[in-house]
């Protein structure tokens, strides 16, 4: 067995086994040997929020982040009868959260990355592995391709998992093209090869630091293309994580959410364009951004998971970036706990990965 033979199947192993939610799948059962507890909750759950800034974007108002906790609030309380307490926001430069994933850490998971820069990636892994995680979402076929059908690029006509996911492929590639194509305001392009916008290293380095909070909300676009875990909403949109939320061994519950307000608060052609954004009304980014950020605390303190094409309930993700659709159609009192399969608390299981890296 070759030495890249080797170590790809150590990574496969320890991502089957990461735990992450949002851009994630189900971890089979005979792939991890303990589970995050489902959390004890208090009566009112204190969460610790950071600030991540990455200075090549545009800062986050603190008005903004206040604004997005309060509404967050809200409908945690509406949507699972949580009382959330925060505290106070505190800030960290990106660089920091991320100064434990090592050269060598990157280079281990660029084995699982599609590499996007060179066109060298392996289509057909990529359509397998999709499949596999199509087919690891306790909903069922039809209801996936219903949320996906309307918002594929491809000229396949998907009427299973195997064609959904090569519909899927096609238009995940074509998006990500697009968002590559994309500068910022100093003509510098938003994907500039560094490792913040990749997904994988959200995943991990919680794990390599540890982060001790909760809740972090970043000004930073993320967008990538992994062969494992490769989720139906992230995929139509390009690669783009709206949030995610991963293993965390200094979080108080295991697990920590990122919310990324660049999808919610950016001006620029393609997110316009993905968010339906009708002329002269923006989308009303702290509502949207206040639902994102719900439904991953939906993941990180009830463990649940995506019911797709249930359009009432917040853990349902939303199509493409259409945020203002989306909230209008979320409706607590059709989507009670437990009302479908993915939405019963302790459905998604966390497992707990010993080994802090690789």
């Amino acid at each position: 067995m070759s030495m890249l033979v080797q170590r790809r199947k150590l990574l496969t192993s320890l991502l089957a086994g990461a735990g992450l939610m949002g851009c994630g799948s189900l971890i089979p059962k005979n792939q991890a040997t303990s589970f995050i507890p489902l959390p004890v909750l208090d009566p009112a759950v204190p969460l610790r929020v950071v600030y991540a800034h990455n200075p090549r974007f545009e800062r986050a108002a603190p008005e903004l982040i206040a604004s997005i906790l309060v509404r967050a609030q809200q409908l945690c309380k509406a949507h699972f009868e949580l009382q959330i307490e925060f505290d106070r926001t505190t800030e960290q430069s990106i660089s920091t959260l991320f100064s434990g994933i090592t050269p060598s850490l990157w280079n281990q998971l660029k084995l699982d990355t599609y590499p996007t820069q060179d066109g060298k990636g392996d289509r057909t892994r990529l359509v397998k592995t999709t499949r596999a995680s199509l087919a690891q979402n306790r909903s069922d076929v039809a209801s996936q391709i219903a949320f996906a059908k309307p918002y594929l690029l491809s000229a396949i006509n998907p009427t299973d998992a195997a064609s959904l996911a090569q519909a899927l492929v096609d238009t995940q590639l074509a998006r990500y093209t697009a968002w590559q194509a994309l500068a910022g305001s100093n003509g510098e392009p938003l994907l500039d090869g560094s490792i913040y916008n990749e997904y994988y290293a959200w995943v991990f380095a919680p794990r390599t630091t540890p982060w001790a909070f909760e809740i972090v909300i970043t000004n930073q676009l993320l967008a990538s293309v992994e062969y494992s875990d490769n989720s139906l909403h992230s995929a139509l949109r390009g690669g783009v994580s709206n949030g995610l939320t991963a293993q965390s061994p200094g979080s108080r519950y295991g697990t920590v959410s990122t919310l990324s307000l660049f999808p919610f608060t950016s001006q620029d052609p393609l997110t316009r364009l993905l968010r339906n954004d009708a002329p002269g009304a923006p989308t009303n980014a702290v509502e949207a951004a206040a639902a994102m950020l719900t439904h991953e605390l939906g993941h990180q303190l009830l463990h649940l998971g995506h019911p797709f094409n249930s359009k009432a309930c917040v853990m349902n993700p939303p199509e493409l970036l259409q945020f203002e659709a989306w909230t209008r159609g979320l409706d607590a009192a059709q989507c009670l706990l437990g009302n479908h399969a993915e939405n019963k608390p302790g459905v998604y299981r966390f497992s707990i990965v010993k080994q802090p890296g690789l």
